[in-house]
């Protein structure tokens, strides 16, 4: 597993003169010189690396599938369907499994049952997620959250836990052209905050997310579950068993004041 370490943290993008405006930090400029690290924000996947999704998504593709006969089976969805967006997913079985149905259809069919299944029963969150929010929020770090999900698809989630508050900007499938593994989510993140690929760290659980990130020139912590830990991720910056893990790998990297 390739590891980059920040071993010559990259100065502050407003340091000195070379400001235009104003600072877009809380701080002076002098203090400005004197900050440590390289990451000023956090990007983060949501279903399978936030949110503990991926079974209830395959459930709710198995209800819709079962209608027409069909399945997909525990080895398939990691394979397969785990992190792909669905607007992919749909090509996916339609060609696969012969649907008598047009992706258009399928999309909104998947979307409206997901929607009413995350409503009724509340998906819940991965370990640590909400301390690793609370985390980057009491250490001043903006968050991004960077989904291949629909807006209607998470909003169930964030309204149950409350997490829209956590997220300066939220890019979601509706927000672009192109899907993961395309790294336009990621530069649409990056463009709304204000930074560049090199001040920002992603967060991902999948080989789609991964190379979509890094693809934008994003160092990207990979973080496998269950139904992505046989995907290939090699193209992360490190590989981590879970975010407490990144939470501590962030913090030895991320832009710190000194008084």
């Amino acid at each position: 597993m390739r590891m980059i370490l920040a071993t010559n943290p990259a100065p502050c993008s407003c340091q000195g003169e070379q400001v235009a405006g104003p600072c877009r930090y809380p701080h002076t400029r002098s203090r400005c010189m004197q900050s440590t690290g390289k990451y000023r924000a956090v990007l983060f996947d949501f279903d399978g690396t936030l949110a503990d999704s991926e079974s209830a998504h395959h459930r709710v593709w198995n209800e819709i599938l079962g209608e027409m006969g069909s399945h997909i089976d525990d080895e398939e969805y990691k394979r397969e369907s785990s992190g792909v967006p669905v607007t992919q997913e749909v090509e996916r079985l339609i060609r696969t499994r012969g649907l008598a149905i047009s992706p258009q259809a399928l999309v909104a069919r998947k979307v409206e049952r997901t929607v009413a299944s995350f409503t009724r029963d509340p998906i819940a969150l991965m370990d640590h997620a909400l301390e690793m929010l609370e985390w980057c929020r009491d250490s001043g770090l903006p968050m991004a959250l960077i989904t291949g999900s629909g807006r209607e698809e998470i909003a169930p989630t964030l309204e149950h836990y409350d997490l829209a508050r956590f997220f300066d900007h939220i890019v979601t499938r509706n927000d672009v052209t192109h899907s993961k593994p395309h790294p336009e989510c990621y530069l649409k993140g990056l463009s709304l905050c204000g930074l560049e690929a090199a001040q920002a760290v992603a967060i991902e659980d999948t080989c789609h997310g991964v190379n979509a990130a890094q693809a934008a020139g994003i160092d990207v912590i990979a973080i496998p579950n269950a139904y992505s830990r046989g995907q290939d991720v090699s193209r992360a910056t490190v590989e981590l068993a879970g975010l407490a893990q990144a939470r501590d790998w962030v913090d030895a990297r991320r832009v710190k004041r000194q008084p």
